[in-house]
């Protein structure tokens, strides 16, 4: 690790084993004044890689001679969910994401809080709350390739998502539990980078996370030089009113989703949508061994926003794929 970084533990509770439930904290001082950028990973248990290969990367590489400002990182922000590789705490059965509420004006305030609500507390007071910016890193799972970077609708937070150089970017609206929903009342700029997963080209999404990363501290202003851009990027806008701008598939039984080759690893990390394309996966029964389902793309021009990119065993009703139809999308050039 980077000599420069300063590594602490925030604690949270003691468990019924005796050991600490604790959150691990990483800080890279620049040496000279500037915003504080958080680096956040596995809010979700369940999706190490490659959030985790790309936060390392980004300390290890930091200069604190040309850093303007202050990285702060937590690669883990729920340790138990990382513990079972589950997307949701083991011991409370919660998703992360939904732990961040504040109670009502004249509500009840629970003076003990489930598990998973100490951890976002914790996050809140001593991480959310340090930051001026922040890059929540995420990624699919179980054969599932993301490609995406979200962000709310603020000239701020669109900046910050070009500057990231990924070709698909989602407006989006944060919930008011949501970890992104505290980040924004308490003034942060946030971009959520859904960088790969499906444990496919895991090498090039940690080059491209990087780069992204540094791209963002070019923008901020924490870096010198100028940041690169991408001579094409498509918003698709998720907020109120135009939820219909996403496609979401999902297996009516569980089965194995069998990729076709236009939803390959390749495609998914260009990011460019898929043209004319009439299917994208199978579902293949293990016990009759017949095709019980088939995944067509509903566009002529289709985006991956994700999508299974190799043979995954999925539940019915997960998510197996998310589209949106690239001829509705903003196109953004340099």
């Amino acid at each position: 690790m980077n000599p420069a970084t300063d590594f602490s533990w925030l604690p949270v509770t003691k468990l019924n084993n005796g050991a600490d439930l604790r959150l691990p904290l990483h800080v890279v001082e620049g040496r000279k004044p500037g915003p504080t950028l958080g680096l956040s990973g596995m809010l979700h248990g369940n999706e190490p890689a490659p959030s985790l290969a790309i936060i390392r990367a980004v300390l290890e590489r930091l200069d604190p001679a040309e850093l303007s400002g202050r990285v702060m990182a937590v690669p883990v922000c729920n340790p138990l969910g990382a513990g079972a590789l589950s997307r949701h705490t083991p011991i409370d059965g919660m998703n992360m994401n939904s732990a961040f509420c504040e109670p009502e004006e004249g509500g009840y305030v629970q003076p003990v809080k489930s598990v998973t609500e100490e951890i976002a507390d914790v996050l809140t007071e001593g991480f959310l709350r340090e930051l001026d910016y922040q890059i929540d890193f995420h990624c699919g799972g179980g054969g599932v390739s993301a490609h995406m970077v979200e962000f709310a609708d603020h000239p701020d937070a669109l900046a910050m998502a070009r500057a990231f150089n990924m070709r698909i970017l989602l407006r989006d609206e944060w919930g008011s539990c949501q970890m992104w929903g505290m980040s924004e009342r308490l003034g942060v700029t946030l971009i959520v980078a859904e960088c790969g997963g499906g444990e496919e080209l895991h090498r090039e999404w940690v080059d491209r996370g990087v780069r992204g990363t540094f791209n963002v501290m070019r923008s901020l202003g924490m870096l010198p030089g100028e940041p690169d851009r991408l001579d094409r990027q498509y918003v698709v806008d998720n907020t109120s009113g135009h939820h219909h701008n996403l496609t979401i598939l999902r297996p009516r039984e569980a089965g194995l989703i069998v990729p076709e080759p236009a939803a390959s690893a390749a495609a998914s990390f260009a990011g460019a949508p898929v043209q004319d394309v009439e299917l994208l996966g199978q579902l293949v029964s293990p016990y009759d061994l017949a095709v019980r389902q088939t995944f067509g793309a509903p566009f002529r021009h289709t985006l991956l926003l994700a999508a299974v990119v190799a043979p995954a065993w999925k539940q019915p009703g997960e998510i197996a794929y998310i589209l949106a139809d690239a001829e509705e999308a903003q196109v953004l050039g340099r």
